[in-house]
């Protein structure tokens, strides 16, 4: 009997180490997050401000010359009809050139120092850096696993740790490295555009249609800075009269397209006069705009004025959903290896839809545009698209959506104020 009942327990025993063994392992935790991305490129950014401007019967545009220099030639005299953008005259624009070309050559220098970095980083180079970081990062965890069973000493751990900072210093250093020299192509490109438009002041054309009034200056004779050089009228036209800062009006340049709304109508016109001295009273810098087929609006009115205040060229540009902020510092996740990596940058211009990127990122770059909370530095990622592919449908959701308000913190980019309000 008892050695029945022993063969029972030993069969029993058998059968539940064999179920012990043929136990499925459950899957491990997917903690990689889906994501939605674009990739950051190169573009021009505006905003538009909204004034409130005053309505006068001047009907007049005064051409005012805002460089000085001698006049090289004048296209029109008085009576001459023009229509807005005609050619009035022209001003020595040599000084103006030297600066353009000496601005070109700093842009072309700089993309050689962009280009020099590329190759030794951006090149075969930089994906070396990336793996001899995975190896190093794969050795320390090594390590370390082999510490816990003694076959490790700490200083081999030590040693693994060092290797793994060196890993991860040198990648550090090319990207920083690449990151300086595209904001030194950027610095470059914005001195193009300022030297582009201080070439363009020598060049004086007509802001509105009418008939040239009086032209008050003559080829081969020097003018000065703030001459009015011709007057324009149109009977047909009035005036409307608003204050900007002086970051504004330096953006702003005669024959800039305003926009007029009163009561429900629209009218379309264009700045002919920019102040050069701040107006005493307001404190700001007095723009006037010809505003055509105006006649119905009484002088005097108040009305609401819509031009372009910001612009900026050549800029690197991220969707606004793609920006986060903490502590005051902007930072993007850029999807690197699969993995999302934290990426602190610099802002410039922005609007709802937009930002303008100063430094940090490079064109090409895949910025992560969808929110989750188990978004973070060093997170596994996959992306969504590839996971609807794959599945033919779309993802299970893991907590990532379309990018909430709070992380972005960028307002719109329309202002409206007695006089201007900026953000």
């Amino acid at each position: 009997m008892n050695r029945t009942i022993s063969a029972l327990l030993c069969c029993a025993l058998t059968l539940a180490l064999a179920g012990c063994r043929e136990q499925v392992e459950e899957p491990l935790l997917d903690t990689a997050v889906t994501v939605e991305t674009a990739a950051a490129q190169t573009g021009d950014l505006s905003t538009q401000s909204t004034y409130i401007g005053t309505i006068s019967a001047e009907g007049t545009a005064s051409v005012v010359a805002l460089v000085s220099g001698n006049v090289e030639q004048v296209a029109v005299s008085v009576g001459d009809a023009v229509s807005a953008g005609d050619f009035l005259c022209r001003i020595d624009d040599e000084s103006a050139r030297l600066s353009l070309q000496n601005a070109q050559a700093a842009v072309n220098s700089a993309q050689e120092s962009y280009n020099s970095a590329l190759a030794n980083y951006g090149g075969a180079n930089l994906p070396v850096l990336q793996e001899q970081l995975r190896l190093a990062q794969d050795n320390y965890d090594d390590t370390q696993a082999l510490m816990e069973i003694g076959a490790a000493s700490q200083a081999e751990v030590d040693q693994a740790y060092q290797a793994l900072l060196s890993a991860q210093a040198g990648l550090d250093a090319a990207r920083a490295s690449l990151n300086s020299a595209q904001a030194g192509i950027q610095s470059a490109q914005v001195g193009v555009e300022s030297a582009q438009y201080q070439l363009s002041l020598y060049n004086l054309t007509s802001p509105i249609s009418g008939v040239v009034e009086a032209v008050n200056v003559t080829e081969n004779n020097f003018t000065a800075s703030g001459t009015a050089a011709f007057v324009i009228s149109n009977g047909s036209n009035k005036t409307v009269t608003f204050y900007v800062t002086d970051s504004v009006r330096q953006t702003l340049t005669p024959g800039q397209a305003v926009t007029v709304n009163y009561n429900g109508q629209t009218y379309e016109g264009a700045v002919t006069e920019i102040g050069g001295v701040v107006d005493a009273q307001v404190g700001q810098f007095q723009v006037k705009a010809v505003i055509d087929g105006a006649q119905d609006l009484p002088d005097g009115l108040s009305v609401e004025l819509t031009t372009t205040a910001h612009r900026t060229a050549g800029a690197v540009l991220v969707p606004s959903d793609a920006m986060f902020f903490e502590d005051g510092v902007a930072y993007v996740y850029v999807v690197q290896d699969g993995k999302a990596v934290r990426t602190d940058v610099t802002i410039g211009l922005y609007t709802a839809d937009q930002i303008a990127v100063t430094a940090g990122l490079t064109p090409g770059n895949e910025v992560i545009t969808t929110w989750s909370s188990s978004l973070r530095d060093g997170v596994d990622v996959r992306l969504a698209s590839e996971t609807e592919a794959s599945s033919g449908q779309a993802p299970a959701g893991d907590g990532s959506s379309s990018a909430p308000a709070q992380n972005s913190g960028a307002a719109s980019s329309t202002e409206t104020a007695g006089t201007e309000a900026e953000g």
